[in-house]
């Protein structure tokens, strides 16, 4: 019945399509890829010199053309020689960058499919992938542009109707239509989305989750900043996002509209903001929007030396358990204060809203070696989740008699969206050390989620931790682990734990070779969704 199982699984949500079609998402890819760009990420303060003792171009100093262009690699951070950032600052001075390369990557997995070992179907095989890729990034004074793509292509020794190919796309863009006033954001993603927490899941694509499908996102926000004298600065936005998913999921769009008035950046001891927003959610699937509305004007008066107290009243929608709702109904209030230096930001507010008493509070520290923060806020939201119901979950068997014929007929899972919306209450801290040779980073977060109409709760916690630690002029040792454990609303509680180690070597100011152990596990209150892996992968990356 297990081997069952997985067939009807794969049948529903496998992301590979049937030989000789194109999966809808992928046409919709390939219209956009001719019109989209790609945007920027800024580099760090540290050189690819400083970081790994490369070598470096020498000659006299060139202008800075490629400023904020970066270039991801296959295996992202756990690979990270300082590669890319060479690559890129041996090429400053050109008025674009063009960055091919080709990485073949190895890889052996114990369980390819993340299967539970009581279950006796878990696959051991070992995995090759041959990675063409390129990044292409331009920087001016009114175009800010980056694509990055990638394709895996993926082969298995044992198992080759497993063999497939993964397409990744990245492009982020800034325009400058009209200098000092109109501006435009757009840009495109396409890759992999994970489609139920209750599923296995990971982000490498060799494992066979049978819990993941492509998903093309297409985003556009134009804006106008007005300076208004001594009322302040106007910021009017509207925002387009449209997720489409390949497998029979509920597409997802949304708009927001934004505008607000900030007072001037010289106003002391009084400043004020005026702010109205409003998101319209939308799903394939479901014939009515869900809204998000909310306008507020907030006074700040400084008291004494850094100290500024804070009042805030406003007005918001309140979505009711009946799932009605009223649109900018709902008035609410916020007191509170903020201190506040070069380094350092301590801000802190109560109110009350429709849900009852409210709480935000933000700490923020950096000084030259070290970054972090601390927050905890108060959102409503609607889930982006999707939950794989299978026969079982629904009371009914997997196997029943085909009425007609007497043959036994297998019932397939069920992909459903989860539509409802929910408060969400979110601590979140970060803490990131950098030194002359390693970078730490810590990361937590505990989120309870109140679910409005069914009025149940979930729980979410987690944690983890890397290192990058330069241990020779050209390698660096990269340790990950984590730790997050989740409480469903039916009680079902699982607890999910990553470890890999990675070591990375810079070959030439061209060339990088890498090599990660990992495991990660599931255990859970249900056997059939624990499962452990355990994998060793080697790669080799050129750069054109």
């Amino acid at each position: 019945m297990a081997g069952m199982q997985r067939v009807t699984n794969r049948r529903l949500v496998q992301s590979r399509p049937v030989s000789g079609q194109r999966p809808r998402v992928l046409q919709t890819a390939s219209g956009v890829m001719g019109v989209v760009v790609l945007s920027l990420m800024l580099t760090g303060e540290v050189t690819a010199q400083q970081a790994t003792g490369a070598p470096r171009a020498t000659g006299p100093d060139r202008p800075n053309t490629l400023a904020g262009c970066r270039l991801p690699l296959p295996g992202g951070g756990d690979q990270d020689s300082g590669l890319g950032e060479l690559y890129v600052e041996n090429r400053q001075g050109r008025p674009f960058l063009f960055a091919p390369s080709l990485t073949l990557r190895q890889t052996y997995s114990d369980n390819v499919n993340l299967q539970p070992k009581s279950f006796g179907q878990r696959d051991s095989d070992w995995v090759t992938q041959l990675i063409p890729a390129m990044s292409l990034c331009r920087s001016s004074p009114r175009l800010r542009t980056q694509l990055d793509y990638q394709a895996e292509i993926t082969r298995y020794q044992r198992d080759s109707d497993r063999d497939d190919v993964f397409h990744r796309l990245n492009s982020d863009n800034s325009a400058v239509l009209v200098s000092d006033r109109v501006f435009l954001d757009f840009g495109a993603t396409y890759d992999q989305r994970q489609i139920s927490s209750r599923g296995a899941f990971s982000d490498d694509n060799i494992l066979d989750t049978d819990n993941r499908t492509d998903a093309i996102t297409l985003r556009a926000s134009p804006y106008v900043v007005q300076d208004l004298g001594r009322v302040g600065t106007s910021v009017v936005r509207y925002t387009y996002n449209r997720t489409n998913y390949q497998e029979d999921v509920a597409n997802l769009e949304r708009h927001t509209g934004s505008a607000q008035v900030t007072s001037p950046a010289g106003s002391d001891p009084l400043t004020w903001q005026a702010s109205v927003r409003s998101e319209r959610v939308n799903r394939s699937n479901v014939d009515r929007a869900e809204y998000f509305d909310d306008a507020f004007l907030q006074l700040g008066y400084r008291v004494i030396g850094r100290l500024t107290v804070l009042g805030r009243v406003g007005a918001e929608t309140e979505n009711r358990i009946d799932g009605t709702r009223d649109r900018f109904g709902s008035d609410y209030w916020e007191a509170g204060a903020r201190w506040a230096d070069d380094r350092t930001s301590i801000e802190g507010r109560y109110g009350r809203r429709f849900f009852g008493d409210t709480y935000f509070a933000a700490i923020s520290r950096r000084t030259s070696r070290h970054v972090g923060s601390l927050s905890y806020r108060e959102t409503q939201q609607v889930s982006d989740r999707f939950t794989v119901l299978s026969p079982e979950d629904l009371g009914l068997p997997r196997v029943i008699e085909d009425p007609v014929t007497g043959d036994p007929l297998e019932l397939p899972d069920i992909v459903v969206a989860e539509n409802e919306i929910f408060l969400s209450r979110r601590t979140t801290a970060t803490s990131n050390f950098a030194t002359g040779r390693s970078t730490l980073r810590i990361s937590g977060f505990y989120e309870e989620r109140e679910y409005l109409v069914t009025e149940e709760d979930e729980e979410r916690i987690g944690v983890a931790a890397s290192l990058r630690w330069q241990w020779l002029p050209r390698t660096a040792v990269i340790p990950r682990a984590s730790w997050e454990q989740l409480e469903f609303r039916d009680g079902r509680k699982d607890t999910i734990r990553g470890f890999r180690l990675s070591l990375a070597h810079l070959l030439s100011p061209q060339m990088q070779a890498g090599l990660t152990v990992r495991r990660q596990s599931r255990s859970s209150h249900r056997a059939e969704d624990e499962y452990v892996e355990n994998a060793v992968s080697a790669q080799i990356t050129r750069v054109f």
